[in-house]
């Protein structure tokens, strides 16, 4: 993605993942952002029924580490909603409540509340 001018929201964001050992492929899906990316560490994600705060990255094709970005995006459903994503493997995240055996997972994005709760930027 190209960094657009300071005052304009960012270019089209395109989700494809293809098959890879962190996540799920995704077939593809465009979200246009009505606000810059901006860097995140750490989200607000449901595990086991409860709500934890996850470490995340993103993961690019050689397995290596990425930023994990956020901007907001339309949702036909909720209004505005955050887009998070990261590298062409997707996003990497951990477990920080130590609550949960599953340690570390791996999803292709994900669509958060527009409020911007469940997000820690960098």
């Amino acid at each position: 993605m190209t960094s657009p001018a300071p005052d304009r929201p960012a270019s089209a964001v395109l989700i494809q993942i293809d098959e890879n050992p962190n996540c799920p492929a995704w077939d593809g899906q465009v979200f246009q952002p009505r606000t810059l990316p901006r860097e995140i560490s750490h989200v607000r994600s449901e595990r086991g029924g409860t709500a934890v705060w996850c470490e995340i990255t993103g993961l690019d094709e050689a397995d290596l580490s990425c930023p994990a970005m956020a901007c907001i995006v339309d949702d036909s459903g909720d209004g505005s909603c955050y887009l998070v994503f990261g590298g062409a493997w997707g996003l990497r995240l951990q477990n920080q409540s130590g609550k949960d055996d599953s340690g570390t997972w791996g999803v292709p994005y994900m669509l958060l509340p527009g409020d911007g709760a469940d997000l820690r930027f960098k």
